[in-house]
């Protein structure tokens, strides 16, 4: 419903709307960049020392296990998050109003302030509603029905959020 004063979304959240190892961004900026350092000091390594085969692969392994902890750590974490918390793919409905925020879902219906959040921001791909330092609210942007309403969105947030916010352009 779009009638100018309010935005409704309803969305089923993936995986790939939190976190993609791809997406450029500042700690996945410092993942590759470690990784790389990583792999650029293991071939170092291995091309100048004189050392036994026994102690150049356990830190060819080390370095191996480093480089997937680095990479695919937040991915499975984040596996492991939506396997443990199914609710998180399920379907949901947010309404954007002026004076309030209505949240719904199969297990929870609720109405949220714009007070509530600390910061708001806009990646490519989702608006990320922040409340506090370990919680985070993720609306997809392809759920969006128009260009308009991701418009609509941004003017609310502008309008009625006083807090930090980060929003795109375009």
């Amino acid at each position: 419903m779009n009638d100018g004063h309010e935005l409704t979304v309803e969305y089923t959240l993936k995986l790939w709307d939190v976190y993609s190892p791809f997406r450029l961004s500042r700690n996945n900026l410092a993942r590759w960049v470690s990784a790389a350092l990583l792999c650029y000091i293991l071939y170092d390594f291995c091309t100048h020392s004189a050392e036994t085969s026994s102690i150049l692969a356990i830190v060819i392994l080390l370095s191996i296990f480093v480089l997937l902890a680095l990479l695919l750590f937040p991915v499975l974490r984040l596996l492991a998050l939506f396997r443990g918390t199914p609710a998180f793919a399920r379907p949901k409905r947010i309404t954007f109003r002026p004076d309030i925020i209505l949240s719904e879902s199969a297990e929870a219906k609720g109405e949220i302030k714009w007070t509530f959040f600390t910061w708001i921001f806009e990646t490519p791909t989702a608006f990320v509603f922040s409340h506090g330092k370990v919680g985070e609210t993720y609306i997809p942007k392809r759920c969006f029905a128009t260009k308009q309403d991701i418009a609509l969105l941004r003017e609310l947030i502008r309008q009625h959020f006083k807090g930090k916010t980060t929003l795109r352009r375009d």
